[in-house]
């Protein structure tokens, strides 16, 4: 790297040794020998650590060129790592003479070095010889006289938090536009499909690609298409895969399956693609939208097989590639291409200007500002990194510093060109963000960080002595703040997050002496065991990469291995050397494993251990050892059994694992440090009843309780003592039925369901398959679930009757799917209070084929407080006998109206949208009998969505205002009144049009063609 050094994890060592000296003096109270030798060190450390946090406090905010000051810090280190080392084997031991005297080891950190701890001679020598190294480390700190004067200078702007800033495209109008023609008109705007690129001609599935360099916005401008209502409108399927990540554990094909199904999920529609299956399954006859990002070469010997899959898509599909090369997007057949260059200065000040000063313009800075946009090569993903810095403070001496800084001297570099940007973005961070990002660096390009297994990572190799509550929520505010500082980017996915590769190549040098990523292509001529934090990707992992015994190695992701014939000699040879290893990943490796490596036990340290993807179907009992894990990933893993003993690994808090391999645990309810467990099954069995959920207290974010039919009648459900989890905020309950009960065992359902009453923190609450003809008092106790926001109630088919849910003061989402039984909804839906409703946005009705009438609530609309008065989106689908809805109740606030599959509401009222004068989307579909729709609604209304129905506008066309979009397809019949002069100029149209439409008025073709869509 050029340039003077960058302090790395300093901040982090201090907080180590803060804790070691606390836990020494608690250990030599009860040795006096060990006082008596070691107590005058261990004053002279304690004595030391002020000037220690100074000191590391003015390093970690410059670059610092003192010859003598890194191995001064390299030495510190190394000492700190002994110490955490020696720490851990005392906490195993601990923990291992608790296990045989059944104690409890769920005491505070604090308490666990004053009891239940018996050291050996040889134990007490060690941390004799840490300390004398801590000792004579710690008497050097004063000879940095100079760097320690540094201390109280520039604080402010280290530790200003960023405020969030809205996101924006800007400068990309004429792109965007014409992306979204041809996106939503590819048949006028593209050459068809070629036979000889691999797909069929007979299929209308377009191929159209964005090309630019790196930086330039490809991936921002796409989102804003993806997002775009006419795109969400256009298309049954979207999805979203990053095509360049060649470390896939399930294959390109099954990503695009997985984006598909988790888009439906997201978006709370019924979910009509399953995670398991074939893609051609998936999309057979489907209209879907597909980005594929950052393609590369290495996709082209996919391509071919790929498309021809994808061909099976309905007419009209379209797969969306970005690239940075035009040559690979010809080479993948392209039908159109949307070049995407450099933003010319004029309008990089404007991206540079929305992310420095949002909404508090100065005009002083504004010279200075100009000045470094020059060094940008116009690229808008460093003027949005550059802009943020420079916002931590508006004042004139930062902005000259950063303007001034001699890493602009290396922005000529056109091999890295971010490196500039991002060294000065470094400098300007703590320590402790510092070194979480830097992290980051050994992960490949393209990789797709999940923002909780990031944070797991980083608390395990860094924070391996802190016992604090709260620990993971302080580094999801670190995360954060990198996101707001454009570290990462944001995905489709929700926690799913990117890292511009030019943010990360320029990374791997500010990071080199701490992180590294070793692979075939990379130089080998590396010590890799100075390394603390180590990727490697090899096809064939039998290679020597000479990591000693005496490795200071704390992490090691493995990727690729797909070559690899015998993974298990492999994996033995590379950790041949027991060390003080934290993190160890095998999720991304393709080189498939039978059971999970053996000697694994002997890195006692471990702090996390990801075994997900491998086809690991064999759990060794010697990894129940490993006492101080705190997370293990199973994914995808297929056991028949698990150790009895895998209770033991008392330090475990997040656990990722499916349905099948959790019902396997033996009283999992020892693990009483679990945090993470996505879903719990309950078993009839001892040790794997609901009972066992007892004691899992710190269980925190989401959790589904499935197999709940499991439960016996003898079972005392309310043991499970949901309601002291106050940490979970999202609980589904989810029974195994599909076919209908005997009546009379609905009164266990019920019995079952009171029992699982939840904690009043809950925010989200889905039942699923309950067979219970009613539920229990709690669920629409508006004193008490006063803070659930969504409730999802599914394929409950015995269900009679509604409880009060109008009466749960903060409910915005009410999903209601699959009630067969229920015939009305009335005035019990909303409860007797004044208040019905207050804060519902969206509803749902799905599937409900009896439900004939939804009535008795149009005497509330004269209340003082009418009902539904925040309602925004109603969705009603394949309700096929219901007659009406009370559109008096909802006409004040409605904006998105969707009806489809049911033959009866407009049979019986026609005119039943009258009214809805706020309406801004009108969806119907597949509805028997006339529909009148007034003119004055497309005053309002945006986007008209009409399939297979029969409709007449009534009224004047003059009040086509804000209509952009119309959907039609199958209509039987659409017509205006014709006794009213049109004014065309007024139509501001984009019209898709559909085969099998019928009558559609001349007044929507005349003067349309392929170039008259687009809005002026």
């Amino acid at each position: 790297m050029v340039g003077p050094e960058l302090t790395v994890g300093g901040r982090f060592a201090g907080i180590v040794i803060s804790s070691f000296v606390a836990k020494v003096r608690s250990i030599m109270e009860h040795h006096a020998a060990l006082r008596a030798a070691a107590g005058d060190m261990l004053y002279s450390v304690e004595a030391a650590l002020p000037r220690i946090r100074i000191l590391v406090e003015a390093t970690e905010r410059r670059a610092i060129s003192s010859a003598s000051f890194a191995p001064w810090l390299q030495q510190f280190k190394d000492a700190v790592a002994e110490a955490e080392d020696l720490l851990d084997d005392f906490e195993t031991k601990r923990i291992q003479r608790a296990l045989r005297g059944k104690a409890s080891s769920a005491m505070s950190l604090a308490l666990r070095f004053v009891r239940n701890i018996v050291l050996s001679d040889g134990d007490l020598e060690r941390l004799k010889d840490v300390l004398t190294k801590l000792n004579k480390i710690t008497s050097d700190v004063t000879g940095f006289h100079d760097i320690l004067k540094l201390a109280n200078d520039d604080e402010g702007a280290m530790r200003a938090v960023l405020p969030a800033t809205p996101p924006a495209v800007i400068g990309r109008d004429d792109e965007k536009q014409r992306l979204l023609n041809k996106i939503l008109l590819p048949a006028a705007d593209t050459v068809p499909p070629n036979p000889q690129d691999g797909a069929d001609s007979s299929t209308g599935v377009y191929v159209i690609s964005v090309v630019g360099a790196a930086g330039v916005g490809k991936t921002a401008l796409a989102q804003v298409i993806y997002n775009d209502p006419n795109v969400k409108e256009a298309f049954l399927l979207r999805g979203w895969v990053f095509a360049s990540w060649n470390c896939r554990p399930r294959g390109l094909e099954q990503d695009i399956i997985d984006s598909f199904a988790s888009e439906q999920e997201e978006n709370l529609q019924r979910k009509s693609v399953s995670s398991e299956g074939c893609l051609i399954s998936v999309i057979q006859n489907k209209k879907f939208f597909l980005v594929l990002d950052d393609v590369q070469h290495n996709l082209h010997d996919q391509w071919g097989p790929l498309r021809s899959t994808l061909a099976r898509g309905a007419n009209g599909s379209v797969v969306l590639l970005l690239s940075q090369s035009k040559e690979v997007a010809d080479s993948l057949g392209a039908t159109a291409q949307i070049p995407l260059g450099y933003l010319p200065s004029p309008v990089l000040w404007r991206v540079f200007e929305h992310h420095a000063f949002g909404n508090q313009k100065r005009a002083s800075l504004e010279s200075i500002g100009k000045k470094v946009v020059q060094n940008l090569h116009g690229l808008p993903l460093l003027a949005e990194a550059t802009g943020r810095l420079l916002r931590q403070r508006l004042d004139k001496g930062h902005w000259q510093k950063i303007s001034s800084s001699p890493w602009w001297l290396f922005s000529e570099d056109e091999d890295d060109v971010a490196l500039p940007s991002v060294a000065i973005m470094c400098e300007h961070l703590c320590d402790h963000l510092r070194k979480c990002l830097c992290y980051c660096s050994i992960f490949p390009s393209g990789y797709l960080f999940e923002k909780n297994m990031l944070i797991h990572m980083w608390i395990a190799s860094f924070m391996q002595q802190h016992d604090e509550i709260g620990m993971d929520e302080m580094e999801k505010k670190w995360f954060d703040e990198l996101f707001r500082r454009s570290f990462f980017q944001p995905t489709i996915r929700k926690n799913r997050y990117i890292m511009p590769d030019m943010i990360r190549k320029a990374l791997c040098s500010i990071a080199g002496k701490e992180c590294h990523a070793t692979s075939e292509m990379g130089e080998q001529k590396r010590r890799l065991q100075d390394y603390r934090h180590l990727a490697i990707s090899f096809s064939d992992y039998n290679v020597h990469l000479g990591l000693q015994k005496d490795n200071k190695l704390r992490t090691i992701l493995f990727f690729d291995g797909r070559r690899t014939i015998k993974p298990h000699e492999a994996f033995a040879n590379i950790l041949l050397h027991p060390s003080g290893l934290r993190v160890l990943d095998f999720s991304y490796t393709e080189a498939k494993l039978e059971m999970a490596p053996h000697f694994i036990y002997k890195f006692t340290h471990l702090r996390f251990l990801d075994l997900s993807f491998t086809g690991v179907t064999v759990f060794p009992d010697s990894l129940c050892k490993l006492h101080l894990l705190q997370v293990l990933g199973l994914r995808g893993c297929q056991f028949k059994e698990l150790p009895r003993a895998i209770n033991e690994l008392v330090n475990l808090r997040f656990l990722y694992a499916e349905a099948h391999t959790v019902s396997l645990i033996y009283k999992i309810g020892k693990l009483t440090n679990l945090q993470g467990l996505e879903e719990f099954p309950v078993g009839r069995m001892d040790g794997h009843k609901i009972t066992e959920l007892k004691n899992l207290n710190e269980i925190s974010g989401q959790l589904c309780i499935g197999n709940l039919e499991e439960v016996a009648s003898t079972d005392i459900v309310g043991d499970a003592e949901l309601f002291k989890k106050r940490h979970l905020k999202k609980l589904v309950f989810r029974w195994g039925l599909a076919a209908r009960q005997p009546i009379a065992a609905s009164d266990h359902f019920m019995r079952t369901l009171a029992g699982l009453k939840p904690n009043t923190n809950l925010e989200e609450l889905q039942i699923q398959c309950y067979m219970g003809i009613e539920f229990p008092a709690w669920i629409a106790e508006q004193q008490y679930l006063i803070n659930l926001q969504r409730i999802y109630i599914t394929e409950c088919k015995q269900l009679l009757t509604l409880p009060p849910l109008g009466q749960l003061p903060s409910l915005v989402i009410l999903i209601l799917q699959g009630l067969s039984a229920i015939e009305k909804i009335g005035r019990e839906f909303c409860g007797n209070g004044y208040r019905v409703f207050p804060s519902l946005k969206e509803v749902t009705f799905l599937d409900m084929p009896n439900w004939r009438t939804w009535s008795d609530i149009e005497e509330l609309q004269d209340s003082r407080i009418p009902p539904f008065p925040h309602l925004k989106k109603v969705q009603i689908k394949n309700c096929n006998v219901l007659i009406d809805m009370p559109v008096c109740c909802l006409k004040a606030s409605l904006q998105e109206l969707e009806i489809s599959g049911c033959n009866e509401i407009f049979s019986c009222n026609p005119s039943c949208l009258e009214g809805l004068n706020s309406l801004a989307r009108l969806k119907i579909h597949h509805c028997l009998g006339k529909i009148y729709l007034p003119c004055r609604l497309l005053e309002s209304i945006e986007i008209l969505n009409l399939q297979r129905c029969q409709v007449y506008f009534q009224g004047g066309r003059e009040h086509v205002m804000k209509l952009t979009r119309i959907l039609t397809k199958d209509v039987h019949d659409l017509s205006l009144d014709e006794t009213k002069a049109v004014r065309k100029e007024l139509l501001v149209l984009e019209v898709l049009f559909s085969e099998g439409y019928h009558n559609l008025p001349s007044c929507f073709l005349n003067n349309w063609n392929s170039e008259a869509y687009s809005v002026p």
